[in-house]
């Protein structure tokens, strides 16, 4: 099988944002063009390559979705810096031609919840600080017999009912309700404790002298804010900055200038911010997906002919 064609490769990450120190490793992001049997052939062709952990190429229709989403980690791939590219084809200048094509008012969204995600992750990793859990949960602590009484389709369907907030149309007791919310808040904690035991196994050593030095993960800190801002500016004015002006503040959260409850406190009202840059902001609700959908099948179009 012939191998894709990389039409735009790039820096990304840490060194991308300005934000690199000694040790920091190099990621790179990239985008392909796949040889024709990924398009008319039955077995098709991957979405993207992964070398590593820190080198992923994405094929183009792949691209264009998490782009036209406003995935944040793959739009910015087309705003670094044009010292940070790596190649740029005919193809790729032409797709960095077309990256405004991308930007419209779902970054508050999309932006926002990476940011949440951000923040969630930060709370619970300082609550496994503050009080590591010593044990797996037991269904007795939450008033459960040894073994679920309710067959597992019921309790899918009820938990249905109760997710959509119809219960009260279907013949449920008030004693069974109640059995259902033991259920769920015990299957929660046994999330919760395989999300700990994973946090452990994996922890990163780095960030464990952070989170021990600050009481919570700065480098995640640093990020949040990051992604806030950029998503202020990106509806405000329609400029990607990836390569951060505000470097050096950004920096000094990653080394602990806020307290917790300053990052609490910031990321609060910056997520107001954002929303209230909604209403004005100069891009469209969303991106025209039809100019975007002919610009691929041109691109690929004439990636196949070569």
């Amino acid at each position: 099988m012939a191998e894709p064609i990389v039409i735009f490769e790039t820096v990304h990450g840490s060194r991308a944002y300005g934000l690199d120190r000694a040790g920091s490793d190099l990621d790179l992001k990239g985008v392909i063009v796949g040889p024709p049997e990924w398009y008319f052939g039955w077995r098709g062709g991957p979405e993207q390559i992964e070398h590593s952990a820190d080198h992923v190429q994405f094929e183009l229709r792949k691209f264009f979705r998490l782009c036209a989403g406003a995935n944040p980690t793959v739009m910015e791939v087309l705003f670094t810096a044009p010292e940070d590219h790596l190649v740029v084809t005919t193809l790729g200048g032409r797709l960095l031609a077309e990256r405004d094509a991308f930007l419209s008012r779902r970054v508050a969204e999309r932006f926002g919840a990476y940011a949440t995600a951000q923040l969630r992750r930060i709370r619970s990793h300082r609550s496994w600080l503050l009080a590591p859990p010593t044990a797996p949960p037991n269904r007795a602590a939450f008033g459960l017999p040894e073994h679920s009484v309710i067959p597992a389709d019921q309790l899918a369907a009820a938990t249905a009912l109760l997710d959509d907030g119809r219960v009260a149309e279907a013949d449920i007791s008030v004693d069974f309700i109640e059995l259902l919310h033991r259920e769920r808040r015990y299957k929660t904690a046994q999330q919760q404790w395989r999300q700990y035991q994973t946090w452990v196994r994996n922890r990163n050593p780095a960030r464990a002298e952070l989170e021990a030095r600050y009481g919570y993960d700065t480098k995640h800190a640093m990020h949040l804010v990051r992604l806030q801002r950029m998503a202020i500016e990106i509806l405000r004015t329609g400029e990607v900055n990836v390569r951060r002006p505000d470097r050096d503040e950004l920096l000094a959260i990653r080394d602990g200038v806020w307290s917790y409850e300053d990052l609490e406190q910031r990321a609060e009202e910056t997520a107001a911010a954002i929303d209230d840059a909604v209403p004005t902001s100069p891009l469209p609700d969303h991106p025209d997906e039809d100019h975007l959908d002919a610009l691929c099948v041109e691109m690929i179009s004439e990636a196949l002919s070569c």
